[in-house]
């Protein structure tokens, strides 16, 4: 009974969060327990505890008297989950340069082409997933898969305004897979230096075109740096 009630908090927390991430639930939005409830089809202690749960990753909030609110995204937190992956992946994409791994790079290359194929069909949550899993497979190549799943706690924030940008028009998609490609060629070369700067230069886009965003959705952001 414990592992059934579990599973269905968790079945709660990772639906209401890819809500979240992908912005079927917009930032400032109210959540209805009841409809989460209905919507859901899960008992209202799931449901609570998955709330809960999200309160603690800062992706909602309650206001007294008022209700419970998706939270807006906090640029200064996306700023520093951005600066916290750019200094470990530089290390992680050095090692993987050092590496001959032919698997991997088939998988990578397998990567990238289904990158383009989303990108062809305007499908921005999977184009973001094979985003995704671009970089995890680095992490994976050398070992370092638990640091990809920490970075996963604090990347919330940075990954709701990625996926709110993808979905923004005239977002030049190609130079996320030409970056890939570059990445990539740098490491097969062993070109660790090469791929570093590669890295560091791709994830300085992840927050990319970011006063333009803030200024068609000002209502999304919070903590907004005036620099």
């Amino acid at each position: 009974m414990l592992n059934s009630s579990m599973n269905l908090t968790f079945q709660a927390y990772t639906t209401i969060l890819q809500k979240i991430i992908n912005t079927t639930y917009q930032p400032g939005q109210k959540l209805s327990e009841k409809d989460l409830i209905q919507e859901l089809q899960i008992g209202r202690t799931p449901v609570r505890e998955a709330i809960l749960r999200l309160r603690q990753n800062g992706l909602v909030e309650a206001i007294p008297q008022s209700g419970t609110y998706i939270t807006k995204i906090d640029i200064e937190v996306a700023e520093n989950a951005r600066f916290i992956r750019e200094s470990i992946e530089t290390q992680v994409i050095k090692e993987a340069a050092a590496m001959n791994n032919e698997l991997e790079f088939v998988r990578l290359n397998a990567i990238i082409t289904n990158q383009k194929s989303f990108m062809k069909k305007k499908q921005f949550e999977n184009f973001f997933k094979e985003d995704e899993a671009f970089h995890q497979a680095f992490y994976q190549m050398t070992g370092k898969e638990q640091a990809w799943d920490w970075l996963q706690t604090i990347n919330m924030q940075l990954n709701r305004f990625r996926m709110l940008r993808l979905k923004a028009d005239n977002l030049p998609w190609d130079a996320l897979t030409n970056e890939h490609e570059k990445i990539l060629a740098a490491v097969k070369k062993h070109e660790a230096e090469e791929a570093v700067q590669l890295v560091k230069n791709h994830l300085h886009l992840m927050l990319g075109e970011k006063e333009a965003l803030i200024n068609r959705f000002p209502e999304f952001f919070t903590n907004i740096s005036e620099q």
